[in-house]
């Protein structure tokens, strides 16, 4: 008996071993965070087949670049090019989305039409499906600042909704501290990785197609109550984190400029459609009526930090249409979405380059 059990523990060790080695080697899920450090896989070429979500291809094309973004690489005669690189969650990665159809490859493509008359344009897409604000201030500190981008992008407001494990790290703290043999595991990284994920299927977070014809389930009596008394219990922290970002990129030289997060709910013209989405479960327990008022509650601080720190800012949750022609889900861009988000951006942010540097062609 002693021997099976100690074969046994032998075999198990083994293949915990086997399993940690290829999952270094080929991890399946493209994990990008390790521990307290953000990895990104470099010039590969990820395909995505039979996507049934409406507004996007059958088949997706992703490629990574030398850097792990999404994008042109960055030429080597760097003088004179103004480097954009924006940031954000799924909304700003744009996953189900072939290259040259996310919204920032076509706001670069955009600013390369004006650089036949002023400055050069290099714009990249560090977008991280599922990122918040933390996972921001890693990107940016690890990845984004060393190229000393002129501007950074930043797209928030989606991923901070209840997000109150934020509240608990501090930054310096969890970057000082030695990481954990945990942390170092990829086999554990794996499994941990997975869980995120089911979770976040089951939150109704992740990309799916929305079904506007199905039924309507009322909200429990104060849910929406609760909810929103519960998220501005975490609008501090929020606001906190923002302005640990926008310390980040001006202590290297970048500018910030704020985005607002839209929905589908919001800015809808059809008053039906307007009615049918607020009554319906845009996320798990939450319908569109009330996915809009927390999402405001977060995107009025993002303005107010703007405004306060005298940053450009794009509200695009006031100007771009809601409804099903511009996303698939309740936030997610279709390709007209990413076209019409990246024709805003394009405009505001020439206005603001063009005042704000005497290379760039004015408007």
């Amino acid at each position: 008996m002693a021997r099976r059990i100690g074969t046994a523990l032998l075999l198990l060790l083994f293949a915990a071993g086997a399993a940690e080695l290829m999952l270094r080697l080929w991890p399946p899920f493209g994990i990008r965070v390790q521990g307290d450090r953000i990895e990104l896989p470099t010039e590969v070429d990820d395909v995505i087949r039979g996507s049934t979500l409406p507004g996007t291809d059958p088949v997706i094309h992703l490629y990574r670049n030398r850097l792990g973004l999404r994008g042109p690489d960055l030429p080597r005669d760097t003088a004179g090019l103004l480097r954009i690189v924006a940031v954000g969650g799924s909304t700003t990665e744009c996953m189900y989305l072939s290259e040259g159809q996310d919204w920032p490859a076509l706001l670069g493509a955009r600013l390369a039409e004006e650089a036949a008359y002023g400055r050069r344009t290099w714009v990249n897409n560090a977008g991280l499906d599922g990122h918040s604000t933390f996972g921001h201030a890693l990107l940016l500190e690890d990845h984004i600042l060393p190229l000393r981008p002129q501007v950074v992008l930043l797209l928030v407001g989606a991923n901070e909704l209840g997000r109150i494990d934020l509240g608990r790290h501090d930054r310096a703290q969890w970057r000082t501290r030695p990481r954990t043999w945990a942390e170092h595991s990829a086999l554990l990284n794996t499994w941990r990785i997975w869980r995120q994920a089911r979770a976040v299927r089951e939150a109704g977070i992740g990309h799916h197609a929305l079904d506007l014809h199905t039924t309507a389930a009322p909200l429990v009596p104060d849910s929406a109550q609760a909810q929103l008394m519960r998220e501005r219990g975490l609008l501090p922290a929020y606001r906190q984190r923002l302005e640990g970002l926008i310390e980040l990129c001006r202590g290297k030289g970048s500018l910030p400029v704020l985005i607002t997060q839209p929905c589908i709910a919001s800015n809808v013209a059809d008053t039906a459609l307007a009615r049918r989405l607020m009554d319906l479960p845009l996320l798990t327990g939450t319908d569109g009526r009330t996915l809009l008022l927390r999402l405001e509650l977060v995107n009025d601080v993002t303005r107010e930090v703007a405004a306060a720190q005298h940053l450009p800012l794009i509200d695009l949750a006031r100007e771009l249409p809601g409804g099903p022609v511009n996303y698939y889900d309740a936030f997610h861009f279709t390709k007209t979405g990413a076209a019409a988000v990246a024709a805003r951006c394009a405009d505001r942010l020439s206005t603001y380059l063009s005042a704000r540097d005497r290379q760039y062609p004015a408007r």
